[in-house]
């Protein structure tokens, strides 16, 4: 297979064993990759990293020790906002001081559909053989919620895997053709019309914020192509070809708001998160719950994705003196408040609920997290044979150092299967057939989900040192749909 290949070599005074205590310290001065930040260096242990080559980082993205050799040598898997592999070589000089080699790999596909995500190059996944059906998978590789998107990817790779071993569909193999919209609309716009030049392009599934569904969805009715639409998120106008799982603000608050007031006794609660259209839905339908069982809104306030700077939001809760507060920031942004947030010291005194909060989220935010609630349709502590045998074959898939499932990445992985059972159904891939067939269709993964997708009940979890603890399970307010 061919692959791009980048390397570097330095010669630096400090002695190989020194440098090697310096991986990961975020130390930027002995450059890029000593300039990330790691917890530990050990193999799965996170890092978070930036490939200096212009926009093909876009933003800090993430990797994680494959394998190191103390003093001599770290091999890293490159997960976001592409894939690959980092090697470092530490090689003792006879003088003194180190020869240190940097060696990054990335395959041919993964480098052409960067190059495919900025213009720069054509897209070799369009030329898809006559014998395949294309698959278009819309996510978020890089940008606020790119921490969700490598698992993303794996697991629609995965649940593509599994279809095709099974006879694919309709006697054609599936292929996944995969775009990343970066955190961001606009550029989502770019990933979709892309999606919807894939000669047969049978279905896109989506799984990024509602900001950017609000500019794609139009486009996928106008391809006259159906779009599954994955993550947790409002309601909005219905059409035939957009087809909607996860879960609806309501379903995640109206049985985890009243119990989180019953285990803490408060009554006032401060409402946050970014400004776009999903955060200001839950907090229109955290408003209403909180009416309901008689709390009281002490205030609210939403800041642009991307924000660096939360300390206006956290004054703000703070000079409220509220019990809780309904935290509703995407991917990095979610890490950034919840650390600071955390190191204000106001977690011990205010409890947390956060509609993003998955597993993926609670590796980055480590002990800054601990005590938050959520209430999804997935999380990895799931004690069903169903589960357990999904996360093994993940692992046997993707390797023991592959990131973590999340619920976002969980359900692309139901949203696929039940596209190809509604397929299988409905006769045909076309509109028409996936429509009538997911009438009937089911999967039975994971999640509890019924026909159609739609979830039948949802998880109450908190975050604790060693992940998410299921606590409870809640019926959903209402279908998916």
């Amino acid at each position: 297979m061919a692959e791009l290949v980048l390397s570097s070599e330095a010669r630096l005074e400090a002695r190989p064993s020194d440098l090697f205590a310096l991986f990961g310290s975020g130390d930027p001065s002995l450059g890029w990759l000593f300039g990330s930040e790691a917890n530990a260096l050990r193999p799965g242990a996170l890092v978070r990293l930036s490939l200096p080559i212009g926009d093909l980082a876009r933003a800090p993205g993430t990797a994680r020790i494959l394998r190191c050799k103390p003093g001599r040598r770290i091999d890293l898997v490159h997960e976001s906002p592409w894939a690959g592999r980092v090697v470092c070589l530490l090689d003792p000089l006879s003088g003194g001081g180190t020869r240190l080699r940097i060696r990054v790999t990335i395959d041919d596909r993964e480098f052409l559909r960067l190059g495919a995500d900025f213009g720069l190059l054509c897209d070799a996944d369009a030329d898809v053989d006559a014998w395949e059906i294309p698959l278009g998978l819309l996510t978020s590789l890089s940008g606020s919620a790119g921490i969700l998107g490598r698992s993303t990817v794996n697991c629609a790779q995965l649940a593509v895997d599994e279809v095709n071993i099974d006879g694919g569909v309709m006697g054609r193999d599936v292929r996944l053709v995969v775009a990343d919209d970066a955190t961001d609309p606009g550029v989502g716009a770019v990933a979709m019309r892309r999606l919807c030049r894939v000669s047969g392009m049978a279905a896109v599934i989506g799984m990024h914020s509602s900001a950017t569904y609000a500019v794609t969805s139009p486009m996928a009715i106008a391809n006259g192509i159906p779009y599954l639409y994955t993550p947790t998120s409002e309601a909005t106008a219905r059409h035939p070809l957009l087809i909607r799982f996860g879960e609806r603000p309501q379903d995640q608050l109206h049985r985890a708001l009243p119990l989180m007031a019953k285990t803490t006794g408060g009554t006032r609660w401060f409402l946050t998160g970014n400004d776009y259209s999903w955060p200001r839905a839950i907090g229109t339908a955290a408003r209403d719950v909180i009416e309901r069982m008689g709390g009281t809104v002490t205030g609210e306030g939403y800041v642009p994705l991307g924000t660096q700077d939360f300390a206006p939001v956290i004054s703000a809760i703070d000079e409220c003196g509220t019990d809780h507060v309904v935290s509703s920031f995407v991917g990095q942004d979610h890490v950034r408040f919840e650390c600071d947030f955390s190191e204000s010291g106001l977690r011990g005194a205010t409890r947390t609920f956060a509609p993003l909060m998955d597993d993926a989220v609670v590796e980055h935010l480590g002990p800054s997290g601990v005590g938050i609630w959520n209430a999804l349709g997935y999380f990895v502590a799931m004690d069903t044979t169903e589960n357990h045998e999904f996360l093994r074959r993940y692992e046997d898939r993707f390797g023991q150092c592959a990131p973590p499932v999340s619920a976002a990445a969980e359900g692309v992985y139901e949203a696929i299967h039940t596209w190809a059972s509604a397929c299988r159904s409905g006769g045909g891939t076309e509109p028409s057939a996936l429509l009538g067939g997911l009438r009937t269709a089911g999967f039975r993964g994971p999640r509890r989900c019924g026909r159609g997708g739609s979830l039948e009940s949802l998880l109450l979890g908190e975050a604790t040192p060693s992940g998410i603890k299921v606590l409870d399970e809640l019926p959903a307010a209402s279908p998916s749909g």
